[in-house]
């Protein structure tokens, strides 16, 4: 079958409206609040990193004076966003109308797998990584120092298209985790491949849309609210707070939308998957 797009928007924002009660307090919880606490316990380091920025010294002592709390926040936030999303879409993509707290429960069940596959993708990335730097210093060796720059910006679009590549035929694993029940992550990062195979140039027109559509949007509100914001309080806690506070809230509803938009895409290449929920959460 051909993949639909404007389809698969619509089902997706249509499903967000029918749901937004609950969706709203799962957002809430798993999206704006990682984002308010990383804008209010962060604000000072985020500060201190940008006018260091062309202090490659003071730079570096200073992450490694804070890499404790950097780290903290970065995977911490990292792990409750996941259980955000597959929470999501335990609403979203299976049957019935679960509560927010049986989607919890699911989503927890599932966080092992979705990490798995996490890290899995990284040693992925990692390894191709290592094999095309491997290939640019061999070249090197032999077209000498004009080769070896040629070679290093050919690594670096050849890595960023291989990523791009690669998580665009990954994109489904958080529906095909709750909606298929796959808790194996390697049996799932190969349904997400198989599901997206001869899609993958329509898929990603698809979200590099929605993707521009976050940024416009993005700069928009930031130009309308936040900057004025500033104006008025001038920098400090409280502009710091009320920008955490927009882009939290921008984040929230992007991540929602996102998830959505995913289980969309899923039940429409996925014709055999049931939308009744998976043995695996039963």
């Amino acid at each position: 079958m051909q993949f639909d797009s404007n389809l698969a928007w619509n089902e997706a924002v249509a499903r967000v409206r029918a749901n937004r009660d609950v969706l709203m307090a799962l957002a809430g919880v798993f999206f704006l609040l990682p984002a308010l606490l990383s804008s209010v316990f962060l604000a000072d380091i985020q500060q201190q990193m940008m006018a260091l920025a062309q202090d490659s010294e003071g730079l570096e002592a200073l992450i490694s004076a804070n890499l404790g709390t950097i780290l903290a926040f970065g995977i911490g936030g990292m792990l409750v966003q996941f259980v955000g999303y597959l929470a999501v879409a335990v609403i979203l993509g299976v049957g019935g109308r679960p509560s927010v707290g049986e989607a919890i429960s699911v989503a927890l069940r599932a966080l092992p797998t979705l990490i798995g596959t996490s890290l899995l993708y990284i040693v992925g990335i990692t390894l191709v990584s290592f094999v095309l730097g491997l290939l640019v210093a061999l070249g090197s060796l032999v077209a000498g120092t004009a080769g070896a720059s040629l070679g290093g910006v050919v690594m670096l679009m050849g890595l960023f298209g291989v990523s791009i590549w690669s998580a665009v035929r990954l994109s489904l694993l958080v529906p095909v985790i709750v909606r298929e029940g796959l808790s194996n992550p390697v049996a799932a990062m190969r349904r997400s491949w198989e599901l997206t195979g001869g899609h993958t140039p329509r898929l990603l027109g698809f979200y590099a849309l929605l993707m521009l559509g976050y940024l416009a949007i993005s700069f928009m509100v930031s130009l309308l609210l936040v900057t004025p914001l500033s104006l008025v309080f001038g920098a400090g806690a409280v502009t710091n707070f009320l920008a955490g506070v927009v882009a939290g809230l921008i984040g929230a509803v992007s991540n929602v939308l996102l998830v959505a938009v995913l289980v969309r895409v899923h039940a429409q290449l996925s014709r055999a998957t049931p939308d009744g929920q998976a043995s695996l959460f039963d």
